[in-house]
This record gives structure tokens, C-alpha cells and sequence, in this order.
């Protein structure tokens, strides 16, 4: 089994969602568009595991379109507000300590945009975690690791 490919937002990307959409929605060519370049927006990256192959025809006309593109927009929307490098938590952690970077961690009110946050500092955090204060625990202990780390390294 391949490790799939990544995507960026762009053509390939784009390519990608207006292949699905129209392999598994009865929606006409605008429309498409429309929503394959809505979704190319709302996603930073994505790997996919095979890439489909173009299909010239859309699908039956048994379901009329669905509202979909109103729920994309709302979900980039909150992405969109939300800036996983507002602050350097190594740094956080460094200046004001370990009750300094949880302070920060809870600004952040949604567990989505905390493994955003996360992914984008670069500290693991385990899948299996679903409450909003363990994973801002994990954070701060994936973070005291990495900052030991360097400590470490420099020595």
C-alpha cells in the first residue's frame, strides 16, 4: 500500500475534490466548480491514499443538490479565524513556564484548533484524546519534551 500523496491548495487539489464531486453528486458543471473550489479554500493540506480518475459523466439525478456549500463556508470560516501561529509555545513555555503556557493554551476554546495548534508547533498529540483540558496537558508535556530536547542538545 503507498503512503498517498500530499495536496496543497491548487489545481491538483481542486482536480481532485471536482472529481469526486462529480462522480458522486448530481450537480451541473457550475456547480461544481463552485464547491470544488470552495473546499480547495477551506482545506490547508490533505494526503490522499489514490488519486481518482476524471469521470466525464455526473451521477444519476436521483438527489437533488443539497446546501452544501453554506456548512463548507462556515467551517472555513472558524478555520479562518483561528491562527495556529499566534504564539511560539516553546517560547511561552521557556519565558513564563509551564502555568504560563496553559494560561495561553486556554484562549484556545475548541479541541479542533488545539490539535491545529498543535500540528502546527510541531508536538504530538494522541488521537485518542477528546476532552478539551487533556489534550492542553499533552500540549504542555509534548512542548516541555521538545524544549528538554534542545536544552539537551546544547549541552
Amino acid at each position: 500500500m503507498s503512503k498517498g500523496k500530499q495536496l496543497w491548495p491548487g489545481d491538483e487539489m481542486q482536480a481532485f475534490f471536482r472529481a469526486h464531486i462529480r462522480r458522486e453528486t448530481p450537480l451541473d458543471a457550475e456547480a461544481i466548480e463552485k464547491l470544488s473550489a470552495a473546499l480547495t479554500k477551506a482545506v490547508n493540506r490533505m494526503l490522499v491514499r489514490e488519486m481518482p480518475n476524471e469521470v466525464s459523466e455526473p451521477a444519476a439525478a436521483s438527489v437533488a443538490p443539497a446546501p452544501i456549500e453554506i456548512e463548507v463556508q462556515d467551517r472555513h470560516d472558524r478555520a479562518e479565524n483561528f491562527n495556529p501561529y499566534l504564539f511560539s509555545a516553546l517560547v511561552a513555555l521557556a519565558k513564563h513556564g509551564r502555568d504560563g503556557l496553559m494560561l495561553r493554551l486556554k484562549d484556545i476554546k475548541s479541541a479542533d484548533n488545539l490539535r491545529a495548534f498543535a500540528e502546527a508547533q510541531h508536538v504530538p498529540v494522541d488521537a485518542s484524546l477528546k476532552r478539551i483540558d487533556d489534550i492542553r496537558k499533552a500540549i504542555v508535556a509534548g512542548v516541555e519534551r521538545r524544549l528538554a530536547d534542545r536544552k539537551a542538545a546544547a549541552s
